[in-house]
């Protein structure tokens, strides 16, 4: 075997015609490392600045533009909205920007459906604490705890089944399941009962009670008392009116209006933190809104 350091293999290798460049390359770079290590040597020049055209650049900006969700828009509550959603931020512990969404979500749903957006936000936090990945062992799933497998048909306008964790779409549809029961059995606290599942039971468990004591302290908060409600939160107490509320055979819109027309008149709270980025998420898609009526 010849050996690949021996005389001839060398003298071949130096009679290569790939030689000369090589060495061209190395007393270049060796030049430039040289140059640039002396102490008066000169900076190299810089490259040119590359110019895109003007089209180049009107194209990428405007692609940089769609990256900005059409759907987030900065939310403008009025005060008793304002002071609700600071109720449920503080008692349940909810990011400011996610309790101002839920609360205006409430508001609109309860106008489309007539029914009290107070109650809506009761039932939510009485079911799921504002959770809208919560499920149960039973199938309930979402921010009102939706039996999903039930009522799956309900979420068709929203993509189907899935839809039962999204936020938007399940308080949509189970504000329509709740309207529905108040509706059929007559009462507030009937339709409550229904709701949590006891409606061939001979009671509800307390499950109507813990709903409209919840009712009760977004209520007084709604009246610009936000942190009275967190205290009535904490201590497990309520106004001494809640029981009225359940005999009655429906709470509609006019309930959240009455409650809030004196703060509402005094003009609307621009939301003051920087959380979100000064925006809120709405729900995804520009077609679900408009659908909290059609159900």
């Amino acid at each position: 075997m010849t050996d690949s350091r021996s005389p001839r293999t060398v003298s071949r290798f130096l009679m290569s015609p790939a030689v000369p460049a090589l060495v061209t390359a190395c007393t270049v770079v060796g030049l430039g490392v040289a140059a640039m290590m002396r102490p008066d040597a000169e900076p190299l020049p810089a490259h040119e600045p590359v110019v895109e055209p003007a089209a180049v650049v009107a194209e990428a900006e405007d692609t940089t533009a769609k990256l900005v969700p059409e759907h987030e828009v900065p939310l403008t509550l009025g005060r008793s909205a304002e002071e609700v959603a600071v109720y449920i931020n503080r008692a349940y512990r909810v990011p400011m920007a996610e309790a101002r969404q839920y609360t205006q979500w409430a508001i609109e749903i309860g106008g489309a459906q007539d029914i009290d957006p107070l109650l809506i936000l009761a039932v939510v936090g009485t079911e799921s604490s504002f959770k809208p990945a919560a499920k149960s062992r039973v199938g309930a799933e979402g921010l009102m705890q939706v039996m999903t497998k039930v009522h799956h048909d309900k979420f068709a306008a929203f993509g189907g089944p899935a839809a039962a964790l999204e936020a938007y779409p399940n308080m949509v549809v189970g504000t329509s399941i709740l309207a529905g029961l108040v509706k059929r059995t007559g009462s507030v606290a009937k339709g409550l009962k229904w709701y949590s599942g006891a409606a061939r039971h001979k009671s509800d468990y307390g499950y109507g009670a813990k709903v409209l004591k919840e009712r009760s302290r977004l209520a007084v908060a709604a009246s610009g008392e936000s942190d009275r409600a967190v205290t009535l939160s904490r201590s497990k107490k309520s106004t001494g009116d809640y029981r009225a509320h359940g005999e009655r055979p429906h709470l509609g819109y006019t309930q959240w209006t009455s409650i809030s027309g004196t703060l509402e008149a005094n003009g609307a709270v621009q939301t003051p933190e920087a959380d979100a980025a000064g925006a809120v998420k709405t729900v995804s898609g520009k077609d679900a809104r408009g659908k909290a009526a059609a159900l």
